[in-house]
């Protein structure tokens, strides 16, 4: 069975973690927030969606998903892990990458056996690319290590559902094994997915931000 990491329990980490266990997979989420791992244990939900906290109960009575502080652990034993650390904006207006370089980093140097790195983040162009330079230069030279660009398109107040009917899900990689095998992954979802390259599904992010940016502006200012 694919165990399945998700780095960082936000938002879309804490989603993307309950959805796939719902689905049938053995979740592990990570943070380094103790107090919110410690709030997740208990079945405590830190944020509010609708019909995440039942499925965050029903999933962790299953055996389904835990949450941990135990990166080392966690990402030594994973076969995929999603990174969906928070990319908040500096004073220049460019992303913070720090805290996915970070986790990236973690990875790489506790990476016990071949590895599918999934970036959830919303990223700038390229930042797939930077992931893998740091994967060769961590992580110990015969392990295979995959990066796959899989932005999120969650609305806040329907995360759930978009997630198991959503319009589009989108793999970016150049790696036919890695797009395959998350593709896989995916199926239970039942939402058209689309294949591109890393670079490319990165710009669809952005893309997808503008558009929705452009069109609340537009709807703002009409009479």
């Amino acid at each position: 069975m694919t165990h399945i990491v998700v780095a960082g329990t936000g938002y879309v980490g804490l989603t993307t973690g309950v959805s796939f266990a719902t689905v049938g997979y053995n979740v592990t989420c990570v943070d380094i927030d103790a107090e919110k791992i410690e709030l997740l244990q208990k079945g405590i939900c830190p944020i509010f969606e609708p019909g995440l906290k039942e499925s965050l109960l029903e999933n962790s009575s299953f055996n389904k998903i835990e949450f941990t502080t135990n990166f080392k652990a966690a990402y030594s034993q994973a076969d995929i892990i999603f990174i969906a650390v928070g990319t908040p904006e500096l004073p220049d207006g460019t992303a913070n990458l720090q805290y996915l370089k970070a986790v990236a980093k973690e990875i790489a140097i506790h990476a016990k056996k071949n590895l599918i790195i999934v970036i959830k983040s919303t990223v700038p162009v390229g930042t797939n690319e930077a992931v893998k330079k740091i994967m060769l230069e961590n992580a110990p030279p015969h392990l295979t290590i995959e990066i796959v660009s899989n932005p999120e398109f969650l609305r806040e107040g329907s995360a759930l559902y978009d997630l198991f009917n959503g319009d589009r899900i989108v793999i970016g990689s150049e790696s036919q094994n890695a797009t395959d095998l998350i593709k896989e992954l995916y199926k239970p979802f039942n939402t058209p997915i689309y294949t591109t390259d890393a670079r490319s599904a990165e710009l669809i992010k952005y893309a997808s931000n503008a558009f929705l940016a452009t069109k609340i502006s537009l709807l703002t200012k009409l009479p």
